[in-house]
């Protein structure tokens, strides 16, 4: 199976052979999954122009690794879960636009899952991969999530397409779009007057990435830069 290389990663024209190695190696690793990314219409024939959604999954199931391996994550779990957590963004997205923000999405969620349950994907992988949307809005429950979910949903909010980026710069392209906005809102009664972006973005992430930067014992604000050494000495070992 083909998979496009996740781009815009390092501009260094030297290493681009040697990161299409390594990207095609790890989704070979993989394959298991990726057919699952296939089943959703993100990838393979039926892919067509959605294959920036495959790429986008296998990027930052790149990016959860290296956070996993070097927090002591369960890594086996982490990377699972990231490929799979946009699987079904294809119908997800096209329902949003049919139906508008909130009830698209509401209408896929429970599909999402019965269909990764059918394609043997076991219950907690399943939780893992929705761990990108907080259950509540709740400090304990928030500080109480296991490594992983953290992972998992900092991985998707630092990775915009196939580039890792400040989850700041991320929220700033996301508002963009109406839909997105809509279904933000959608959360606020769950939330306790918050938006989901409010949450994610304004909330969550920066208390993830000031708890991994404490615990990898980096200065504030480096962990971006962390994260892209260790992709660029992955890719320099193909």
């Amino acid at each position: 199976m083909k998979i496009e290389n996740p781009s815009n990663y390092i501009d260094d024209s030297e290493l681009r052979k040697k990161k299409a190695s390594y990207f095609s190696s790890f989704a070979l690793h993989h394959m298991e999954d990726m057919r699952i990314l296939a089943k959703g219409g993100i990838l393979g024939k039926e892919g067509g122009g959605w294959r920036n959604i495959s790429e986008h999954c296998l990027a930052e199931a790149v990016v959860a690794d290296i956070l996993a391996e070097s927090l002591g994550a369960k890594r086996d779990n982490v990377v699972k879960a990231a490929l799979l957590h946009d699987w079904y963004k294809r119908r997800e997205i096209e329902a949003m636009d049919e139906y508008g923000g909130n009830i698209g999405y509401q209408t896929t969620i429970g599909e999402d899952k019965k269909k990764l349950k059918k394609y043997g994907v076991s219950d907690e992988i399943i939780a893992l991969a929705h761990a990108n949307i907080p259950t509540k809005y709740d400090e304990e429950y928030l500080k109480s999530r296991v490594l992983e979910e953290k992972i998992v949903h900092f991985a998707d909010h630092i990775v915009q397409g196939s580039e890792i980026v400040d989850f700041n710069d991320r929220l700033r392209s996301v508002e963009k779009k109406k839909q997105n906005i809509e279904f933000s809102d959608s959360f606020r009664e769950k939330y306790n007057g918050k938006s989901l972006f409010d949450l994610q973005y304004k909330k969550v992430c920066p208390m993830e990435q000031k708890e991994f930067e404490e615990k990898l014992g980096l200065k504030e604000g480096m962990l971006l830069d962390f994260i892209r050494k260790k992709l660029k000495e992955r890719i320099n070992k193909e």
